[in-house]
């Protein structure tokens, strides 16, 4: 998922595509104008109140995966390099030890084999 460290308009404005909603929906969902809106499109490196801050990071914690990745690509931002969640790292570390086992078993079962190879 994709973390923003500080909203700007440019990311409130990804966000409002992403989720596909109007200026006006948008806008009421974070109890704003939606000349708010259309400020923050106009001048994206505009900072939103940190109350609004919190707001956008509730909406897109709450969006659906596929808004997650329309946000993304509205960003440019490649989603290839999302971090590995925890389950896949340990099922990666647990295939990786049974290769380690089984390479050091065949090393051992045939002298032969490892010397040649």
């Amino acid at each position: 998922m994709t973390v923003i460290d500080e909203w700007t308009g440019k990311h409130a404005h990804a966000l409002r595509t992403a989720l596909r909603l109007t200026n006006e929906a948008f806008a009421e969902h974070l109890g704003i104008s939606p000349r708010t809106l259309t400020k923050w499109r106009e001048r994206p490196e505009l900072v939103p109140s940190p109350f609004l801050q919190e707001a956008l990071d509730t909406y897109l914690k709450q969006a659906p995966p596929d808004a997650h990745l329309r946000f993304a690509a509205n960003l440019g931002l490649d989603q290839r390099q999302m971090p590995i969640d925890d389950t896949v790292l340990t099922q990666l570390n647990t295939a990786l030890g049974d290769l380690a086992r089984a390479l050091a078993r065949l090393q051992t079962d045939d002298p032969e084999r490892s010397r040649t190879a």
